[in-house]
């Protein structure tokens, strides 16, 4: 980047690189997670909010993690593969499928290596009371800037096209939610 660039360029440069080592941080722990316990990022935390949560149909699990209900399916259909989830009919509505932790579910989680987010949580303590506020809401505000409002979703004919620049080896790392 030149020199003569503007603030604003350099500014927003600056923040994305901190945000790309942030998710290489997150990518180097779910690798090591995979490597350790054969385990992906997000089937833990899957488990982990069936776990906080208690029961939960699909579509709510997948509005928790703010991933979309296929998504979730498939990974939910790993760790039900593995035993450590369950579906079962819901006995109110029996259209509702819940899915809830097994014994092997929660072994898991006793077991596993510190989690990324608790990782995070250490550094964020880290920043005073008003630093941890004031990017609380910065991030916030910059993440509705990426999703898009109810109205606009279906009102909206542009397409993003996505850029993999900032994962390594994309082909793979899908592969392994």
């Amino acid at each position: 980047m030149a020199n003569n660039a503007c603030p604003e360029a350099r500014d927003s440069s600056r923040s994305l690189r901190a945000l790309r080592r942030i998710i290489r941080a997150l990518d180097v722990h779910s690798r090591r997670l995979y490597r350790e316990c054969n385990t992906t990022s997000p089937q833990i935390s899957c488990l982990n909010t069936l776990a906080k949560k208690g029961n939960q149909t699909l579509s709510a699990l997948s509005q928790d993690m703010h991933l979309s209900v296929s998504t979730v399916n498939g990974i939910i259909d790993r760790l039900e593969l593995r035993g450590m989830v369950s579906r079962t009919r819901s006995i109110q509505d029996q259209r509702k499928v819940v899915l809830s932790i097994t014994q092997a579910g929660t072994d898991m989680l006793n077991t596993i290596p510190e989690l990324m987010q608790d990782i995070y949580a250490q550094a964020f303590t880290r920043l005073s009371p008003e630093n941890q506020d004031a990017l609380s809401q910065l991030l916030e505000q910059l993440a509705d800037h990426f999703t898009p409002t109810e109205k606009e979703q279906g009102h909206n004919t542009e397409i993003i096209t996505s850029n993999h620049d900032f994962i390594s080896n994309a082909g793979t790392d899908y592969q392994l939610h």
